[in-house]
């Protein structure tokens, strides 16, 4: 997965809202709504949506990268 790519939750993470498709917009380098530290091996992506249901400041949300499938790869 790299920045530019589309994107769709995968079926376990949409059976209760409709996301629609979105835009890999930048690499995060932690979560910012965990105190915590962060595993790490837990990649996290600022993404754009369509329909988001929860956004940050910049309209992006934070999604891991196992809750997501590319469907159209950026060149």
């Amino acid at each position: 997965m790299k920045v530019g790519d589309l994107v769709k939750p995968k079926k376990c993470y949409a059976k209760t809202f409709n996301y629609g498709i979105g835009l890999v917009v930048r690499k995060l380098t932690k979560n910012p709504f965990i105190a915590y530290p962060d595993s790490p091996g837990e990649t996290r992506w600022a993404v754009l949506w369509t329909n988001p249901l929860y956004t940050m400041d910049d309209g992006t949300s934070v999604q891991y990268e196992e809750e997501l499938e590319v469907v159209g790869e950026a060149r």
